[in-house]
């Protein structure tokens, strides 16, 4: 999982190339394909990207420095810090635009502060300061300075300022909670620690301090709870380590990919498991359980539009695969696209005569659109004769009700709730029948 601080690169630097030469249509496009690697942890890919360019170009200080500033985030996520070091202070030595010297100000001042060099650090923050005063990560990375240095005062001002240029950085409010806690100010302390929470409730550091400031304010039940939490973000922090640890050195083995993702999907984290099924397929483009597991995740967030996009790819991949197109047409379903989803019912069908779901399925739509009615009730028929489950015989009673066919709507439905009684549905179902034979 990246940094923001990453971004704040991508998004400054490639900017400030713009013109430069006639080119720079093709440059932008290496670099943004050496940020794809980054952000995939293909880090030998990216180093490869940035190097060359650097070589490429090497009388060029605008693109030297951004190339040297990327070459300087790559060996920073390997931890390399040396070698960090040595390719920001590169970039100060190029004449290089504005943007490019604050960002390697910036990580110069991150390395050295997870070295304990403080006052390197702080000089080197106040610096990316001084030339990107409205980037909010140099004030929250200043204020971490503060905190260690013990000048409360000044963090605590470096926090909110961070939070003003960009109230959504978890970290500054985690911030404010450290530097109220120091101060004894416990009850602020934990409002800032569920502001943090609020913006990301996987860090398990933030539950730690709640523990430990639940405890310190004689609150041993939520205390105890905090710190429950905090042992099981832990261990999903743990784990998540040990997945990309194991991918970094085995990249060709894209079921780890899927691993990670169901791993993040059991602690309910969608979003991260999103990103690990994108880079799956964007290492594996013809990997069909990226596609599909990625389609779910999309499902359960409720971004249809983005479903279907991705089913269609798997239709692509697998076109004889029906319980894709299956999945396909509920998407549409959802979508309201009925056309479209009778065709995937339709093409689950040719590619799989058996399939009953896809009759099952088609004759809903049908008898739901009014649309075909006898055709819906022969396809409810069929599924019903392939798998005669509760909810084909449902089907098949709402296709009979649809066409005013009441008895056998009703010796259907009675099928259906033999088999599953305490189906709520299936009960109303059953009173619209009853009523509507009534009435005929």
């Amino acid at each position: 999982m990246k940094t923001p601080i990453t971004i704040i690169v991508i998004l400054i630097s490639l900017s400030s190339i713009q013109g430069w030469c006639d080119t720079e249509g093709e440059l932008n496009s290496r670099f943004e394909r050496g940020v794809r690697y980054l952000e995939a942890e293909q880090y030998d890919l990216a180093l490869t990207e940035f190097q060359t360019i650097r070589k490429e170009f090497a009388t060029s200080g605008s693109v030297g420095g951004l190339a040297e500033c990327y070459i300087g985030i790559v060996y920073q996520e390997l931890n390399s810090l040396s070698e960090a070091v040595s390719a920001y202070q590169s970039a100060l030595a190029l004449k290089a635009p504005h943007d490019v010297h604050g960002t390697a100000h910036l990580h110069l001042g991150i390395v050295y502060k997870t070295q304990g060099k403080l006052t390197l650090a702080e000089n080197h923050l106040r610096q990316a300061l001084a030339l990107l005063p409205e980037t909010s990560e140099v004030h929250i990375h200043l204020g971490d300075v503060y905190v260690l240095q013990h000048r409360l005062n000044a963090a605590e001002n470096a926090y909110r300022e961070g939070i003003r240029l960009n109230p959504d950085h978890t970290e500054s409010y985690y911030g404010l909670g450290r530097v109220s806690e120091l101060q004894d100010r416990l009850q602020q302390a934990m409002e800032y620690y569920d502001a943090a929470l609020v913006r990301n409730q996987y860090l398990s550091q933030v539950h730690y301090r709640r523990a430990l400031t639940y405890r310190r304010l004689g609150n041993s039940e939520q205390a105890a709870a905090a710190m429950a939490q905090f042992q099981h973000l832990k261990t999903y922090e743990d784990t998540v380590h040990q997945f990309r640890e194991v991918l970094y050195t085995n990249p060709n083995l894209p079921m780890l990919y899927i691993k990670l993702g169901e791993l993040h999907e059991a602690y309910n984290n969608l979003t991260a498991a999103v990103r690990v099924y994108e880079t799956a397929a964007q290492m594996h483009p013809s990997f069909l359980p990226a596609y599909t597991h990625l389609g779910e995740v999309f499902i359960k967030q409720r971004a249809f539009e983005k479903a279907a996009l991705t089913y269609q790819k798997s239709t692509e991949i697998a076109p004889n695969d029906s319980q894709t197109w299956l999945k396909l047409g509920v998407i549409y379903i959802n979508q309201q696209q009925f056309d479209p989803a009778i065709a995937a019912f339709k093409r689950a069908i040719v590619v799989d005569s058996t399939a009953a779901e896809a009759y099952n399925n088609l004759a809903r739509l049908y008898a739901g659109l009014g649309r075909d009615i006898q055709q819906a009730i022969d396809l409810a028929r069929h599924a019903v004769s392939l798998e005669p489950t509760a909810r084909h015989y449902d089907t098949l009673a709402y296709t009979y009700y649809r066409n005013a066919q009441y008895a056998e709507a009703l010796e259907a439905i009675h099928q259906a709730l033999a088999l599953a009684p305490d189906v709520d549905a299936y009960n109303k179902l059953l009173l619209k029948i009853q009523t509507a034979q009534k009435e005929k």
